[in-house]
């Protein structure tokens, strides 16, 4: 994959894990109180383990010099799009953020804050949907399922983290 696909697919998983883990952040860490346990808090281990597996997958792939260079020009033709969907999900995160935290509380200014970020969010998803679409040709039916295997063991390991937060 290019390193501007390798980006944006670091950036897509690490905003969508973010998006979901918000409550993580003050969770008891995993190790308890051991200061020494490697990524002990859960949303660091979830990160961690995502980050692994889709180290793991891209060396697995062998995307060839051919492969690469198609992705890269249809991650390229699109690079206008996905940097305006980028900044418009930032700035949108940044807003939520903002009236989660402003003193008093607006449930109404949160409530419109995260429907405006949903809204970003589906169109970068729509976005990737076209890109993807777009891309997939290059690959193999192999390369292919070993993508969709990783995506299920993604979500298995994401579910498990969920299921596993705040006991």
């Amino acid at each position: 994959m290019s390193r501007a696909g390798t980006c944006i697919g670091v950036f897509v998983m690490v905003a969508s894990i973010l998006a979901v883990s918000a409550p993580g952040w003050g969770a008891q860490p995993a190790g308890g109180d051991d200061p020494s346990a490697f990524c002990a808090p859960p949303i660091a281990r979830l990160i961690a383990g995502n980050i692994g597996r889709f180290l793991i997958i891209r060396s697995e792939l062998n995307v060839t010099p051919e492969q690469r260079s198609k992705i890269a020009a249809t991650v390229k033709s699109h690079q206008g799009e996905i940097r305006s969907v980028a900044k418009d999900i930032l700035g949108k995160r940044t807003a939520l953020r903002e009236a989660v935290l402003a003193t008093p509380n607006n449930e109404e200014a949160i409530r419109k804050a995260a429907t405006d970020l949903g809204k970003a969010i589906g169109n970068a998803a729509v976005l990737a949907s076209r890109v993807i679409a777009e891309a997939r040709p290059a690959l193999t039916s192999e390369q292919i399922e070993r993508i969709r295997k990783f995506r299920m063991d993604n979500d298995k390991a994401t579910t498990a983290w969920v299921d596993k937060i705040g006991q």
